[in-house]
Parts: structure tokens; C-alpha cells; sequence
């Protein structure tokens, strides 16, 4: 039951796609409102895969082991209910464009990855710090896709706009100012969220290998990650930055964090499932 939901809630969110990039071509309002709906419901059935497995997993607290799709999968749950509360606030339709098919992009390894079970480390069976570092984690990867897919659609607007000829993205859009505010304030709460999370990490990782901050590829681009955006913040508040130059470190910044996901599961096994221990609801 948990495998067909997730197939539907994956089918629901290419429609979403479909319909939204319709809207791009032609903007009639029901093609941005199938877009929604069709977005909510795949979001309504890959909650309920979640639920429909909390017996058995028990949300990660108490698993001893973890699946390798279940970040992702959990991921674009969460990267569709940042859309729709920020759409619900006046958010431009022309986000969907971008958004949806960032969803699928994240669905979709959930699938390919392997889905082979990972033990995990006793100590961490029922750890409060694992469980509030991969909350914190999942969270802030879910507010940065978000930052990043407004960034980019900032980015590629405004080209269009220094254009002769804009496009059809450029004429979609409310204005570009509301873009730059919101992306910015989504990537300050993503940074919130790395740095609780860079934190509390440092209390898993001795628990699981003895070393509070091992030396490996994917820690280093978390931390690159934290002072990149770090030094953006401090940018737009100290000297002014706006626009182009915040853009542009958001989309940094998120790479930088995709790399830390590459790491994440290339990792040993053990490792993995410390990291991964409280998301323990993959089918």
C-alpha cells in the first residue's frame, strides 16, 4: 500500500508539472489552479504513504535501520508544502514552473537509489539529538530548494527583462523585487535550519564514529554551505546586496547542500543510517 501511494503521489506531481509549464505557454488561471489541486494531491497521498508506515517505523525513533530513497522521498513532500503555504500568501503562479519540476527532480532518485536496508549504530536508536538534527536538516534542504528555485527563476527573468524581446517567464511575473524578498527570506530560515543542524551533528557524529566533526567531503561542504550563506546575510544586511549578486550566492549555496546529500549516500552504511535514523518512513 505504502509503494502504490508514493507511485500515485509521484504521478500526481508530473501532472502538477505538466500543468503549470501549460500555464507558462498559455495563462489561462485553470491551468495555474489544476497545477495546485493536482499538487495538493499528490501531497495528500504521499503523506499518507508516510502514515500508513508510522507503525512500523515509528518515524525513526527506535529503527535500526533506514532505507536509501527516504531523504529524497521525504524531501519533495516537504519542497511541495513550503509551495503551497507560500502560494496561499500570494505567491506568483509562475513559481509552480519551477518548483514542480524541482519536486520531481528530488522524487524521482527515491526511486532509483537503492532502497537496500543500512543498519544504524545502537546509541542512536533513540537519540533526541539524531532525531533534531535530521528534522532540522531535512527542513532547512527543503527551505533552500525552495530559495534556489526562486533564485534561479529571478536569474533567468532577469536576463529576459535586459532582453529586446522578453519572454513568456518575463510576462508571467508579478515583479522581480517580490521574487528577490521572498527567496532571500527563504534562504535566512534555511540557514537557521543548517546551522541547528550543523550543531547537533557534531553530537551524532561522536556517538556514531568517536570524532565530533569528521574529516570527510560531505561535512566540508555543509560548513562551506553555512558560511556561504552566512557571508550573504551579511551581505544584504551591511552593504546593501540586493538582486543578482543574492541570487546567485543562494544558488551556491544549495549546490553546495545537494553535495552534502551525493556524500550522504556514499557513505558507509553505518554512517548513513546515524544520519538518516529519524526519517525511517520508506516503504
Amino acid at each position: 500500500m505504502e509503494t502504490l501511494l508514493v507511485h500515485l503521489a509521484l504521478l500526481a506531481y508530473a501532472a502538477g508539472a505538466a500543468a503549470f509549464l501549460t500555464w507558462l505557454v498559455r495563462p489561462d488561471p485553470r491551468w495555474a489552479g489544476a497545477g495546485r489541486g493536482l499538487l495538493f494531491a499528490g501531497l495528500v497521498l504521499h503523506v499518507a504513504s508516510f502514515a500508513s508506515n508510522i507503525g512500523v517505523a515509528g518515524l525513526g525513533l527506535g529503527a535500526d535501520s533506514w532505507k536509501g530513497g527516504q531523504l529524497f522521498s521525504l524531501l519533495a513532500a516537504l519542497i511541495v508544502a513550503g509551495y503551497l503555504f507560500l502560494d496561499r500568501r500570494g505567491l506568483a503562479p509562475i513559481a509552480g514552473v519551477v518548483v514542480a519540476p524541482l519536486t520531481l527532480a528530488v522524487m524521482v532518485p527515491a526511486h532509483l537509489v537503492a532502497t537496500s536496508e543500512h543498519a544504524v549504530v545502537q546509541p542512536l536508536w533513540t537519540s533526541g539529538a539524531l532525531f533534531v538534527h535530521v528534522a532540522a536538516a531535512t527542513l532547512g534542504t527543503a527551505v533552500l530548494a525552495l530559495a534556489f528555485g526562486l533564485s534561479a527563476l529571478y536569474l533567468a527573468s532577469e536576463r529576459q527583462a535586459k532582453s529586446r524581446r522578453p519572454g513568456r517567464l518575463f510576462a508571467r511575473l508579478t515583479s522581480l523585487e517580490s521574487i528577490d524578498r521572498a527567496g532571500y527570506r527563504l534562504a535566512v530560515w534555511g540557514f537557521i535550519f543548517l546551522s541547528v543542524a550543523i550543531g547537533t551533528g557534531s553530537l551524532v557524529s561522536k556517538a556514531a564514529t568517536g570524532a565530533v566533526l569528521p574529516i570527510a567531503p560531505k561535512e566540508g561542504f555543509a560548513l562551506l554551505a553555512w558560511a556561504l550563506l552566512a557571508a550573504m546575510i551579511q551581505a544584504r544586511l551591511v552593504a546593501g546586496w540586493r538582486g543578482r549578486r543574492i541570487a546567485i550566492l543562494v544558488v551556491v549555496g544549495f549546490v553546495l547542500v545537494a553535495f552534502v546529500y551525493v556524500g550522504l549516500l556514499s557513505a558507509s552504511p553505518s554512517l548513513r543510517g546515524a544520519l538518516a535514523l529519524a526519517i525511517g518512513v520508506w516503504p
